[in-house]
C-alpha cells in the first residue's frame, strides 16, 4: 500500500512538472505508449501472468527503449528531406527511453521482494510471448518508414557473424550469451557506420542512409536479445545495472550521430 502510493504520488508530480514546462502532450505519443505497454504484457503472458513477470519487464525495459529509439532514428535518417524536423522527431523517439526508464525504475523496486524463481513457460505461452513482440516491433517500424527501409543484407550478415562467433567462444548456456553479449557486438556494426558516414561528410544526402545502416545492426542484435528473454525467462536473467551503461553509451552515440547530421546542414 505504502508503495503504491508513493508511486501515485510520484507521477503525479512528474505529470505537473512536465504539464508545466512543456506540456504532457509532448510525451503522449500513441506509439512510444504502445511500445512500451506491448512488451510488458508478452513479458506477463511468458511466465503466466505471475508476479515474476515483474522480473522479465526489469531486464528488457531499457532494451525495448533502446529499440524503440534506433527504429525511430532509421526512420528518421531515412527522410531527411527537411532537416527542421529532425529535432522534434528526435524528440519523440526519446520519449520512448523516458517511458522505458520510467518501467525499469518501478520494475526494480517491485522486484526486490520477488524471490521465486521463473518456471519454464507453456509452449503457448511463449509463442503467444513472440507473437506480441513481434507485431509491436512491425507496427513501429511501419509507422517509421517503409519496412524495406529495415532489411539490410550487410547489417544481418554482421550480425549473423557476431552470432557464430558469441556461440562457438561459450562454453556453455548459448542463449544466456547471446542475450548479454550480442547487443554489445552490435556496436562493431555502429562503429563501421560512423567511419562511413565521417567518409562522405562532402554529401549530406549520403550520410542518412549510411547511417540507417550502421543503426540496424545495433537494432537486430537487441532485438534478438530481448526475442530470447521473452521465449526463455527462465534461462536468462540480467544484471540491470549492465543495462544502464550500456543506454548510456547507445545515448552518446546517436546524440553524437545526430550533432554531426545538423553541423552538415549548416
Amino acid at each position: 500500500m505504502k508503495t503504491t502510493a508513493l508511486l501515485v504520488a510520484a507521477a503525479a508530480c512528474l505529470a505537473f512538472a512536465l504539464n508545466f514546462t512543456t506540456g504532457l502532450d509532448t510525451l503522449l505519443d500513441f506509439t512510444s505508449i504502445a511500445f512500451t505497454a506491448v512488451p510488458i504484457l508478452a513479458s506477463f503472458v511468458a511466465v503466466g501472468f505471475k508476479r515474476q513477470g515483474i522480473l522479465v519487464v526489469a531486464d528488457i525495459a531499457l532494451q525495448v527503449a533502446i529499440i524503440g529509439m534506433l527504429i525511430g532514428s532509421v526512420g528518421l535518417l531515412q527522410n531527411m528531406s527537411d532537416p527542421k524536423a529532425l529535432g522534434p522527431a528526435f524528440a519523440v523517439a526519446l520519449s520512448v527511453v523516458f517511458f522505458g526508464l520510467l518501467v525499469v525504475g518501478i520494475c526494480s523496486q517491485l522486484s526486490a521482494n520477488i524471490s521465486e524463481p521463473i518456471v519454464a513457460p507453456l509452449v503457448w505461452q511463449r509463442v503467444v510471448s513472440i507473437f506480441l513482440w513481434t507485431g509491436i516491433v512491425i507496427y513501429a517500424m511501419w509507422g517509421a518508414a517503409d519496412l524495406p527501409a529495415f532489411l539490410d543484407l550487410v547489417s544481418l550478415l554482421i550480425v549473423a557473424s557476431l552470432t557464430l562467433v558469441i556461440i562457438g567462444i561459450s562454453a556453455s548456456e548459448e542463449l544466456k550469451s547471446l542475450a548479454r553479449y550480442l547487443p554489445v557486438a552490435g556496436f562493431l556494426g555502429l562503429l563501421v557506420g560512423v567511419i562511413v558516414m565521417l567518409q562522405n561528410m562532402s554529401n549530406p544526402k549520403a550520410i542518412g542512409p549510411a547511417m540507417a545502416i550502421a543503426l540496424l545492426t545495433l537494432t537486430y542484435c537487441n532485438l534478438i536479445s530481448v526475442t530470447l528473454k521473452l521465449a526463455f525467462p527462465e534461462k536468462i536473467l540480467q544484471e540491470r545495472a549492465t543495462h544502464f551503461t550500456y543506454l548510456g553509451f547507445v545515448l552518446l552515440f546517436i546524440m553524437g550521430i545526430y550533432s554531426v547530421l545538423i553541423l552538415s546542414f549548416i
